[in-house]
């Protein structure tokens, strides 16, 4: 591959945007507190609660399995998919976006699958999980209707209160820059038209394999279930820090929204935007700013680390089968 240095300076860049967003967000924090705070934390809640997203990756990968059933040959086994999932997010922590096209590279290479095919399940498979994150959204909404509206009627737009505004709107224009970059590159490519229908069909195969799945309601309850442990793992980690040990399920539901809202930021992690979003959802909660940064803090944190530990471990049994795969050959 060859290297492009305009392509690294974009992502150093990006990740400069999240280190910025860190500082501006602890620039008046006491460190020394808040290690104190982090440190004397009960990390243990916080294992578990990284523990149950790593099962909620898991049933990811089991509804990937589905989808993928009605485009492939025979359907792959969990331990592909798995690893393949988990490589697809180690890349995300170096190059966003990136990890939707690695994992589908790594299952078409192990399967022998489309990766058209397979891009067009993670489409879809994008999609639902949008549809349910507006389902929520609207829950969450109906639950906490009288604080919505008393932020609302309180919001002051002085001056001085315009960082985190010009944080979104940054984060919003860098988003944009990049979509229109990609979506001129892509219409530059000389590609024959043939090469272009082809790959319209088997984009359309995967994205409509979810009419083909053959089991809807086990689909469903894979759903269910993943999103679900996103919120149990937020309210497992609540239990990690004094001040938001007391905030239930329904708080849970909240942060959860907002930091899928951070992570969608074109930020490796989505470092900084995830922490801006769930601290400032934790504060409209009642619990004070440093607090609710040192719980942002550390649920990212584990999060990270674990994704870092199954995602190595993916790629050094992906590295080993392929070694042995090749040997016979040799």
């Amino acid at each position: 591959m060859k290297f492009k240095p305009v392509t690294a300076v974009k992502y150093i860049t990006l990740f400069l945007v999240g280190i910025f967003i860190i500082y501006l967000l602890f620039k008046n924090q006491n460190f020394s507190e808040l290690f104190k705070d982090i440190k004397s934390a009960n990390w243990w809640w916080a294992v578990f609660s990284a523990i149950v997203v790593i099962i909620s990756h898991l049933f990811r990968a089991l509804r990937w399995q589905l989808m993928i059933a009605p485009i492939a040959l025979k359907k792959p086994i969990l331990y592909l998919t798995f690893n393949a999932l988990m490589i697809g997010y180690l890349t995300n922590l170096v190059i966003p976006r990136a990890g939707e096209f690695t994992r589908c590279a790594v299952l078409s290479k192990k399967d022998n699958i489309p990766i058209t095919s397979l891009i067009g399940t993670v489409i879809t498979e994008r999609i639902v999980d949008l549809l349910v994150l507006l389902g929520l959204i609207v829950v969450s909404l109906l639950l906490y209707s009288d604080l919505v509206f008393s932020f609302l009627r309180g919001l002051n737009l002085s001056p001085q209160n315009f960082t985190y505004q010009i944080i979104f709107i940054a984060i919003l224009v860098l988003s944009a820059v990049i979509i229109v970059l990609i979506l001129k590159y892509l219409k530059s490519k000389s590609v024959s038209k043939n090469k272009f229908f082809y790959f319209i069909n088997q984009l359309k195969d995967g994205v409509l394999s979810i009419k083909k799945i053959e089991k809807p309601l086990l689909f469903c309850v894979y759903t269910a279930v993943i999103w679900l442990f996103y919120i149990l793992s937020s309210y497992l980690c609540f239990k990690a820090l004094q001040q938001t040990s007391s905030l239930d399920l329904s708080a849970a539901l909240l942060t959860v929204i907002s930091g899928s809202f951070g992570m969608i930021a074109p930020i490796q992690g989505g470092i900084g935007a995830y922490h801006f979003m769930v601290a400032e959802t934790l504060v409209l909660l009642g619990v004070a700013k440093k607090a609710g940064l040192e719980f942002a803090t550390i649920i990212h944190a584990t999060q990270t680390l674990s994704i870092i530990f199954f995602g190595l471990i993916a790629l050094i049994l992906e590295f080993n089968s392929k070694k042995t795969n090749h040997e016979p050959k040799q």
